[in-house]
Parts: C-alpha cells; structure tokens; sequence
C-alpha cells in the first residue's frame, strides 16, 4: 500500500456479516462489513474525540492538518469480484468537503464528503461511493485536503439484491426473515432492514403478518427510488396487523410509551399500506412535556436530508392515537400543546447559513383509503417551518399533496391541517363528528375543536366534494374550510357539510384569490355563545397584537345556504377587499335566521364589494339583503327533498319552476393557475359540472342561483360557425368594443345582448371602415354579452366580456 504523505490510518476487518442467502436456487454472498475509526492503529497527528452521545461505539477521529494526512483502510475477504458500495460516516459544519481516494493504489480521484452536522447535533452523515473490488483483500486511502476531516465509521456492503422480509408474533429475530417460514419477530429487529444503509434497497419489501400485533417504534431512514419505492405492507389473511407504541419500553426509566409508532426521518419513495397502527398511550418518556403529543406516523424532514418526496400511504387504519395528558411544559393543564395525530409531516426551515441555501421540505405526498377513528386531535397535519410567507412567492412550502378518499370520524381536532403547503388537493373525504370532546374538562384526552380542512399559509390549494358531517369546538370551525391568513389561490367546490358549528364561510387576513363556490350548506352557524357564528365571514385577522390586513379577491358564488333550525343563527362579518357575492341561495325558515345578531360591513376605501343576483327566502337581515340590487327574494327556491338531518346533498337539489333557474349573474370568473397542472391534472379552468352532476356552461349560458344547475337553458344562442362576418379583438373589454369586418358595408346593424337574450344596445355602421370601435354606455355593467350582426344572408353572433 503506498502512504500518501505521513499520516496513515490503517484499519483492519474490524466486525464483518458474511450472510449466504439461498435466492431463486442460486447461493448469493451478502456482505456487510462495519469499521469503526477509533479502534484502529493511529499514528502522527490525529485527536480521538470522545461523542456525546451520537458518535457511533462513542467516539471519533479527527485528522488533523499539519502535514495532510492518510486514512488507510483495509478490507479482506471480499467474496466475490463486482460492484460494492462504500459508506463513509463523518461530521462537518453542514458544508460539502474534499478529500482524494485511492482504491487498491489506484490513481487518487477527488470526492465530495456530504453534508453533516457536527456530532453534538446528532449522528453522522453518509456519504456513499459505488465502487469496484476484487475478491479477497482491498485498500481504500482518503487524503485530507484543504480542511480538518472528522470520521466517525465506515461500511462496506454488497449492492443487496431485491428483496422481501417478513416479520411473524411467531418469528425469530435470528431467522433471516426472508421467507413466510423464516420470519423476524421484533419492530427492533426491523430496524435492520429500514436504517439509511440498511438491507431494504430500492424495490425491496418489509411485511407485517396480518392478523399479529408490533409493540414498539418502527424507525425508517431508507429510501427507495421513483421508479422502485420501497413498500412496507401486510402479508396473509385476516385482520389488518397493529403496530403501536404502547409497551415500547422506552425512555430513562425503560418503560415509556413511543411518542410515534412510525417515524420516518429524510426518506424518499416509500410506500407504506395494509396496517392498523394506534397509539393510546398512558407513559410519557420521563421528560416533561413528552406526554403531550403522540402520533401514529411521524415524518420528519431536516436540514441533513433536504428534500423528501414520493411517499404513499394507501388502506392504513389509525385508531386510539392519545397523548398521556394535556399539560403544557410548566405542567399546567392546556390544549396549545396537544398534539396526538394520526399523521404529523414537519419539515425544519431551509438551511440559509450557507450557500447554495439548502432546501427543506416534503414533496409529492399521497394519502388514500385510509381510516382515522377516535384520535386525540388531528388526523393529518402538515407543517413547514420556513418563516410565514405572505401571499407572493410559492416558495418555502411543503409540495404536492392529495388526501383522497379517506374517512375521518370522532377526532378531537381537525381532518386536514395545511400549514404552509403549496400545491395541495383534498377531495372525496368524509368528516364526521370532528372537534369531539370537552375542551372544558381536564380529563377528557379529546382536543375539543375541529373541522375538515384549516389551511394557514398555503397556496394553490383545492378542497372539493367533500362530506362534513357535525363538526363543532370553542373556535372557528366551519364548513366548506378555514381559510388561515397569508393564503393564494385557495378553492372550495363541491363540498357538503351540515351542522357545523361555526358557520359555512371564513377567510382570514391577507389572503388572495380565495374561492367558494357550488358547496350546500345545511344548518351551519349553531354555536350557542354567538362567538364566531357567521355565514360569511372575512376577516383582517394575521396574528395577535398584528394590525389586521383585508383579504383580496374573494369570490363565494353559486352556493346553497339551508336553515331550518332555532340554533342556526349566523351573522354576516365582512372586513376586506375586492369581495364578490353572486348567485348564492341564502334560505332561512322555521327558526332559523341571518344576520339578526348583526350585518358588519367594511370595505378597503377604493376597492369593491359587489352583491348580485343572490336568492333570500326567510328570515334574512335587511342589512344584508339590501345589498343586492338584483336579488330574487320572497319566493320558495323548490328544493327536491330538503331534509336536514343526516341528509344528503341531493336533498338540496331543485325542482323544475324554481326561481333559481336561468337568473344568475354572468361574470369573469376567477382563475385557479395551476388548473390543468401536476396534481391538478383532471381540474378544469372552470367548472363544468355542480355538484349535483348537472352541467355548466357559464361562458356561455345564464347560470342559475345556488349550488344546482338542473333545468339550466342555453338562451345565448352563440354561433361563432357560421361564414365570419367579423371577429372582436379582444374579447375581454375594458371599454370600447373593437369590431373587424371582413368586408363592411355602410349601415350595417351592431346589436348586444345580455346573457339572458336582452336587446341591451344597438348600433348602425355610419362608414365602410373595416374596423370600428364602438364605445359601449355606461348602462352596460361587466359581464358576458354577446353581439350579433347581420351581413346580407350571414349572421354570426359572437360573445364578449366587459369587465372594466
């Protein structure tokens, strides 16, 4: 071996697993060999560095600089000649370093050591090198370059082959778990397999017996690959398997309860299905405050792995998730810092302490299938650190995410929490009885406060034909969703709820472009002391002691209002701008009743709040009412079968004769940006369909008032088929309408329409210019129109919109 300056580290075969697998009738030598740095021969300047708990067997070494020094390892007994990987474990400042390695006295090539943190903040980083040995003996030399190296241990392991391990109640953690007959037997054994160079590789599987239950803490660093994740499923028949925490044993005193049962920390590509996991846990970890949270999976991305993404959860039951109490960190009994959840996704905030910054987050997440029942508060939450955004730069966020037919029932806190999430879709979910509990009693384990979808910070979000079911609590908690501070291009479409606590609509403070549209709405805005009870209601709301900041933009149209109970008495709270309310059906009889506690109205000096073509029928506060100059009140709507207890959304759906039917309001609608885009694939632009299944063509049709669509006519007539007698450039009007003949002729009749076929101006060509701009009344408000011109036996009509 030839040494490389003065300083060599020679490392003999310190702990080697030789493991001969019988693979498909061929015998496959396994290896894994381990090196710790410490125990080896140490010669010139070199400094054993005692751990303070992260170093692997304790302590490390760190190869000093004067003169650059040599760490020689040597590795006997490799089995066969072919491709093996090389693991090298260091510490650094969380900055790439450079060394030159040698394999087998080859040439010297300069490699990158990744990223670490130093060994106080946890253990060490990897870094891997593909390389190639020959059987029987190998030398790999690193030389220290411009900066002092800190190496705690290496491996060095065969490339596994794919592969599947089971685990059995009737295993043994001596098999080799590679068959149904050979199974492990311990969630500490499976360790073995999901650690970051474990023996799960890219494609390989980890099976749980169906029907047995996992005491203990399943750790997951590996990760697979896009085109082969990692699964981690079930095996046999019978009952899904539990994996728990209770009884995990863990802890100082040796006898605490897991804090998650799974957790996953810097992974990728994993898909995890086919498992019942609870958590009702009754032993904290004999820290204070660690009786406060309890999760069923936890997922953890930090500044040493970066970017996690490509994780699947499909068919999972979580049950029976609790914290051991409700005690703050003084010991006081408190809900700020309970957190038992099904599921928790946190990711530390981007590494800006060097340069390129280190992005953290976790992307391209799918929930589906899954069953969330009892659980101390939320069922899935998703949170990123990064510092609160306002709503510009889509950036700092946790990325693609769908929640998708899954069940939620009996939770004490909320479905789905977004906190600073872009990209995210959640749809086709049930929520039933949500913010259980008694937030006033200091033994109920239940969080007390709850609904479908809160989102905070977020944007280009879609929530959509969902169920909600009696959701209440002592805050918020609304319908259709919560809609946090600091939100851009948020959607709710096509959602049912019914006795929410709360109320249907809130949006807090400077949000952008928030949109509620085509949802039912039954009986929400119950909550006895009248605190936070409104059927609308937008807020400047950013934070305590924060000057409140109106919202921007929002758009609640097209949706269906029911009341029918005494206990429904929501109020109107509008603070904001640039706020737009069509075409919505408010109904409120039997008791029930809108805005009597109040109509609050505050409106940005220069911005709008425009209020058209909504349907009022009952008890409805003037003061609302009056805002609307085109409203159709007084006149039964003709629901098909409104029952408002357990009902269903097409209870809410209209008779023919309705008033509703061909009265809406035409207007530009809203934009959602990534329609069409990623997870948002099968989004259109704009709605086709309500959510009763009847078509919609507001570009071209009068739509109707509320949520249905049914009985809608096509009254517009539009032809663009015909032989082209002209063309309008552009068909977005902020004024004047430009008109291009293909071949004009003096007296010519221009002639517009509304969309409900109104003769609303007319016009005659006084020239044979082929181009005229005609300058339109200000008795013509924004919408849809259409022109129609007739050219000797040509006519063509074409639609326009104004909006200026």
């Amino acid at each position: 071996m030839r040494i490389m300056n003065n300083f060599t580290f020679r490392v003999g075969f310190v702990r080697t697993t030789l493991l001969c697998l019988f693979i498909s009738n061929t015998l496959c030598a396994q290896l894994s060999t381990v090196l710790e740095a410490e125990d080896q021969t140490l010669t010139h300047s070199y400094v054993l560095k005692p751990g303070s708990g992260n170093a692997s067997n304790g302590s490390w070494i760190l190869l000093k600089n004067n003169p650059n020094g040599s760490l020689e390892l040597t590795v006997a007994d490799i089995p066969v000649d072919g491709s093996y990987k090389l693991n090298c474990y260091n510490f650094n400042n969380n900055t790439s370093q450079e060394a030159e390695l040698s394999i087998n006295d080859g040439a010297a090539k300069t490699v990158a050591l990744s990223p670490s943190n130093w060994e106080y903040e946890g253990g060490a980083g990897r870094t891997t090198f593909d390389v190639d040995l020959q059987a029987g003996t190998n030398s790999f030399t690193f030389t220290r370059m411009a900066q002092n190296l800190h190496f705690d241990y290496f491996t060095v392991s065969t490339k596994t082959s794919v592969l599947t391990y089971y685990l059995s109640n009737d295993g043994d953690d001596a098999n080799n778990g590679l068959t149904e007959a050979t199974p492990w037997k311990t969630l500490e054994k499976a360790k073995d397999a999901t650690k970051r160079d474990g023996l799960l590789q890219p494609g390989s599987k980890l099976l749980f017996k169906k029907g047995d239950t996992f005491i203990g803490q399943l750790i997951i660093a590996c990760s697979g690959t896009e085109e082969k994740p990692i699964e981690i499923g079930s095996y046999g028949a019978g009952e899904l398997p539990i994996l728990t925490g209770v009884g995990a044993n863990l802890g100082s005193n040796g006898n605490g309860d897991a804090i998650e049962v799974v957790k996953m920390t810097n992974t990728s590509h994993i898909l995890i299905n086919d498992l019942h996991i609870t958590n009702d846990r009754e032993v904290g970890l004999g820290w204070q405050g660690s009786g406060n949270s309890s999760y069923g999976i936890l997922v953890k991305a930090t500044k040493l792995g970066g970017v996690s993404k490509g994780l699947t959860f499909r068919n999972l039951e979580f049950t029976d998730v609790f914290g051991a109490d409700m005690l703050d960190w003084e010991g006081n009994f408190t809900l700020e810092y309970y957190k038992a959840q099904g599921f928790f996704f946190d990711s530390e905030a981007d590494d800006t302490s060097v340069n390129p910054i280190i992005e953290v987050g976790i992307n391209d997440v799918l929930i589906e299938e899954c069953y969330f029942y009892n659980l101390g508060s939320t069922a899935i939450s998703v949170r990123n650190l990064n510092p609160a955004n306002n709503p510009i730069s889509d950036g700092g966020r946790n990325e693609n995410f769908v929640i998708r037919n899954n069940h939620f029932e009996k939770l004490g806190g909320d479905g789905v929490i977004f906190a600073s999430v872009n990209n995210g879709l959640v749809e086709n979910n049930e929520f039933i009885d949500l913010g259980w509990g008694d937030h006033s009693s200091q033994t109920d384990r239940y969080y007390g406060r709850g609904e479908g979808c809160w989102i905070w910070d977020s944007h280009n979000i879609m929530v959509q034909y969902n169920k909600q079911y009696r959701a209440s609590g002592f805050g918020d908690t609304y319908a259709a969703g919560h809609v946090d501070f600091y939100c851009k291009n948020s959607v709710f479409q096509y959602n049912y709820s019914e006795d929410t606590e709360g109320g249907f609509v809130e949006i807090l403070g400077n949000c952008e472009n928030t949109i509620f549209r085509y949802n039912v709405s039954v009986n929400d805005g119950h909550r006895a002391n009248g605190h936070h009870r409104y059927s609308i209601w937008l807020s400047g709301y950013v934070g305590s002691e924060q000057a409140p900041v109106p919202s921007n933009n929002s758009y609640i149209y097209n949706n269906t209002v029911y009341l029918d109970k005494t206990s429904s008495q929501p109020d109107i709270n509008i603070f904001a701008k640039n706020t737009y309310i069509y075409n919505n059906l408010f109904y409120a009889m039997d008791g029930a009743q809108i805005g009597s506690g109040g109509v609050s109205i505050e409106i940005e000096p220069g911005s709008e709040l425009l209020v058209s073509n909504n349907v009022f029928y009952g008890a409805i506060a003037a003061a609302f009412t009056d805002l609307d100059e085109d409203k159709v009140i007084g006149q039964d709507p003709l629901f098909t079968n409104p029952i408002s207890d357990n009902g269903t959304v097409a209870n809410f759906n209209i008779q023919d004769g309705s008033r509703a039917i061909d009265t809406g309001k035409s207007f530009l609608q809203p934009v959602f940006p990534n329609a069409g885009i990623g997870i948002f694939n099968d989004i259109p632009m704009y709605p086709t369909k309500d959510v009763f299944g009847n078509a919609i063509d507001i570009q071209n049709n009068a739509p109707n008032i509320g949520a249905s669509n049914a009985f809608n006519s096509s009254i517009l007539g539009v032809n663009d088929r015909v032989t082209k007698v002209f063309s309008i450039y552009p068909t977005l009007v902020k004024a004047d309408l430009h008109v291009y003949f293909s071949n004009a002729q003096k007296n010519t009749t221009i002639q517009i329409y509304d969309v409900r076929g109104k003769l609303v101006y007319t016009t005659r060509v006084r020239n044979s210019d082929t181009h005229q701009q005609i300058q339109l009344p200000n008795t013509i408000k924004n919408g849809i129109y259409v022109v129609k011109i007739a050219m000797n036996t040509a006519v063509q009509t074409t639609q326009f919109i104004l909006y200026n």
